[in-house]
């Protein structure tokens, strides 16, 4: 719909405008992530490294939700961050219309305004009341799944099933399962020469990191993205691995957690950066040539 509506006044060609309006989106990401990294500046050269010139920045500047993605969850949180309700609900709204998994973010908007309420004396027990008497606070949760709602709506008016992007499902392959079967099936999926890992493998092991870190944000008590986080990897695992590695470097507070511990030392730091920087073109490469695990 965006580059829709950018089309509509420039009239270039569709995959041009796309590529710049995600290059656009991953610049405004980067410019948002500044205060949510406090303000350092090893972490923020290892973000902005990641998403624009890192081993995965062809997600980020290419026609796919990921650039979209990225920045409106950095708004929500920046939002949260700031106690900013509706500006969170509405950026909510927006992440939910980008991707399905979006609307879980709502659960993070609750969780800061209980633990803001707990912070000037409220009890949990009084917490739902609160919320109540509180307009603004109602709207901002509830306009959070208005981006889906809508989306639902109109593929209901249009195609005439409103969860047709659930049961299109079936024609990727994707099964409901046991996502612990999942992950197991692909770490198990040995390469049969060579000692480089298979695409299931990466699949699993990218699953597992972003759980992992996810549990790192919940020891540092950002339980609303922990829980998040954790929701958007869970969810598209108990169909299977497809794309799981997208998933896992479209969430933002994963990455900037990650960029955070890299940046401890000057050491890591610039190992990090050498990384990102050298690996951009051997991935792009592998993306190019249609490796599974990228896809």
């Amino acid at each position: 719909m965006l580059v829709a509506a950018i089309r509509s006044v420039f009239p270039l060609p569709t995959i041009l405008l796309a590529s710049i309006t995600s290059v656009a989106c991953s610049y405004a990401a980067c410019l948002v992530a500044w205060p949510l990294l406090e303000k350092n500046m090893r972490a923020y050269v290892l973000y902005c490294a990641f998403l624009l010139s890192g081993p995965f920045s062809f997600h980020f500047t290419t026609f796919l939700t990921e650039p979209l993605f990225v920045l409106v969850t950095s708004c929500v949180f920046l939002a949260l961050k700031r106690s900013s309700y509706l500006t969170a609900g509405l950026s909510s709204a927006l992440l939910s219309a980008t991707r399905l998994v979006g609307v879980l973010v709502v659960f993070a908007t609750v969780i800061q305004m209980f633990r803001d309420y707990r912070a000037k004396g409220g009890s949990a027990l009084s917490f739902p009341r609160w919320v109540l008497g509180r307009p603004d606070l109602l709207v901002a949760i509830l306009i959070s799944p208005a981006g889906l709602f809508a989306y639902i709506l109109f593929l209901y008016l249009t195609v005439g099933d409103g969860f047709a992007f659930l049961h299109v499902q079936r024609a990727f392959g994707r099964v409901v399962g046991n996502p612990l079967a999942f992950i197991w099936d692909g770490l198990s999926a040995v390469p049969a020469t060579g000692w480089l890992p298979t695409a299931p493998q990466w699949s699993a092991l990218a699953a597992l990191i972003g759980l992992a870190l996810s549990a790192v944000l919940a020891v540092r008590r950002q339980y609303g993205a922990a829980l998040f986080c954790a929701c958007c990897i869970i969810l598209p695992l108990i169909t299977n691995l497809a794309s799981m590695v997208r998933y896992v470097i479209g969430l933002a507070p994963l990455t900037m957690l990650l960029t955070t511990l890299l940046s401890a030392s000057k050491l890591t730091f610039l190992a990090a950066l050498g990384l990102f920087l050298g690996a951009c073109y051997f991935m792009t490469v592998a993306w190019i040539g249609g490796y599974l695990a990228l896809v």
